[in-house]
């Protein structure tokens, strides 16, 4: 009489009655309510955080559903049992007959957790989909790994880009084939063997037809930009800073105008083999004409003067043998040092403070943290002991400079993951990398006795340079003029052979 009233009180079937299907009701229901509480700050949020989006849309749904599994395997095990302990021994088909109230509820609650679960779901995957496509995907779920990407990335030009803009792009094929590469480095990051530094995808980056053009017009009419350099001495507080203004010619090639952009696909194509993983030493280059017209230009020492290079070695040139560094660029010291001078982030009146920032800066540290200290007392103590009169005079103005130069290594150099300038290099110039000597050094000759050269009006006319009052200006253009002092051996040699940047 005491079972059968227990029965009559019972919403479901004996079988859902076991320790496993507790267990996994219990999960569920927990799992539920976090989810909830969670979806709910994520809609309301202003600002949608990474890691509130992992734990919503990716971490907590498997167990959800783990639990949901679970209710309907220790029903099924207590269900075995119980057949097994009857006299039927046998088990029986399973019958829905909703004239019983257990029944009822059973597919009250199924057709209710189904719904939910659907709806959940969508929304889970829609956003976990948003999440893993997010900047703070990539770069905060390594942390260490792509720090020094993310933050480059952050203070560049490119910031409001996503990286899958620029590194997936668009279809199913390409997202594939990222999504897996992404699994193998995660991977990599839970058994650190991952490479320091990271290696740029110099080789599984999409055509910049396919990226960059996307939003860059290649075709747009365009003739030359206005750049303002300015360069400090090693101890600005003597020597005024040095100014130059000049004209970018960029060009497009079209109607066959000159200019940088010339290099890009209207008038003509360029292909070349380097000979590095880097791509910094280029032996092979050959330039096609819109006529057709094929020209061949080797360097001195290159191996495929008489031979031609292997297929699978030439690479058609595109914008991003250029700009390289469009969204991670590693800026070194001496150029850093030289911006913030010129933005009156550190005070030109800081005697030697060029020249002693750059080479803190350059300098190889253990950690961030070590760095820090140690470029904040080697700073300090050289004014105090060198300057200590200005440094007891001037004490705001040296440790604000302290600060910016800190700031600036913070930004620019990641010593856990090896990164720096000089590991990187930055081809949109010629300074510190060799950027556009690579192919015009005066070296690269054809058969017939081309060559490919070096002169500064290809790309650019100086129209202002000069220091303090000694200024030159002229709209025709001027002759270069090597700051502080000149000795002509710019003429002769390559700016990176002399700047390294550190």
């Amino acid at each position: 009489m005491d079972n059968e009233l227990k029965k009559k009180k019972q919403r479901f079937s004996d079988s859902f009655y076991n320790n496993i299907t507790y267990i996994g009701v219990g999960l569920s229901l927990f799992v539920l309510l976090c989810e909830l509480f969670l979806f709910a700050i994520d809609f309301a949020s202003p600002k949608s955080s990474i890691y509130l989006g992992l734990l919503t849309y990716v971490f907590l749904p498997p167990f959800l559903i783990v639990g949901l599994i679970l209710i309907p395997i220790g029903a099924s095990l207590k269900r075995g049992r119980l057949l097994r302990g009857s006299k039927e021994g046998k088990p029986k088909p399973i019958v829905i007959d909703l004239s019983l109230a257990t029944h009822q509820n059973a597919v009250v609650i199924f057709m209710i957790g189904t719904v939910t679960l659907l709806v959940m779901t969508a929304i889970g995957s829609y956003r976990a989909f948003n999440y893993t496509e997010s900047t703070q995907f990539c770069g905060l779920t390594c942390h260490q790994i792509m720090k020094p990407e993310y933050d480059t990335h952050n203070h560049s030009p490119h910031e409001r880009v996503r990286c899958v803009e620029c590194h997936v792009g668009s279809g199913a094929n390409w997202y594939l084939r990222y999504k897996v590469a992404g699994t193998k480095m995660l991977v990599k990051t839970f058994d650190g063997r991952y490479q320091r530094p990271t290696p740029a995808p110099l080789n599984t980056l999409r055509p910049a037809k396919e990226i960059c053009e996307q939003c860059h017009w290649p075709g747009k009419p365009f003739s030359a930009i206005l750049l303002n350099k300015v360069y400090y001495a090693d101890d600005p507080s003597q020597t005024p800073p040095w100014r130059i203004n000049l004209l970018m010619r960029v060009g497009n090639g079209k109607n066959g105008e000159a200019g940088i952009h010339a290099h890009m696909y209207f008038n003509n194509e360029i292909f070349y083999v380097a000979d590095d993983a880097k791509r910094q030493h280029i032996s092979w280059v050959k330039t096609v004409d819109k006529s057709g017209k094929v020209t061949i230009y080797t360097s001195k020492n290159s191996p495929y003067k008489k031979v031609n290079p292997p297929q699978d070695k030439i690479r058609r040139m595109d914008c991003i043998d250029c700009h390289n560094r469009a969204a991670h660029r590693f800026e070194a010291p001496d150029v850093l040092m030289n911006r913030a001078l010129a933005q009156g982030k550190i005070s030109p009146s800081i005697p030697m403070i060029k020249s002693e920032g750059v080479e803190v800066l350059g300098d190889k540290y253990n950690s961030t943290s070590q760095a820090e200290k140690q470029i904040r007392s080697k700073l300090t103590d050289y004014y105090k002991q060198k300057y200590f009169a200005y440094y007891t005079k001037n004490r705001p103005a040296v440790e604000q400079a302290v600060e910016e130069i800190t700031l600036l290594y913070e930004q620019n150099f990641f010593p856990e993951m090896k990164s720096r300038w000089d590991d990187y290099p930055d081809n949109i110039g010629h300074m510190i990398s060799r950027g556009c000597f690579r192919c015009h050094d005066n070296e690269h000759k054809s058969a017939d006795g081309k060559v490919i050269e070096r002169k500064c009006t290809l790309c650019h006319i100086i129209v202002e340079q000069g220091s303090g009052t000694a200024v030159q200006k002229s709209i025709n253009g001027l002759e270069f003029q090597h700051p502080f002092y000149d000795d002509d051996s710019w003429k002769t040699t390559n700016c990176s052979d002399c700047h390294t940047g550190g």
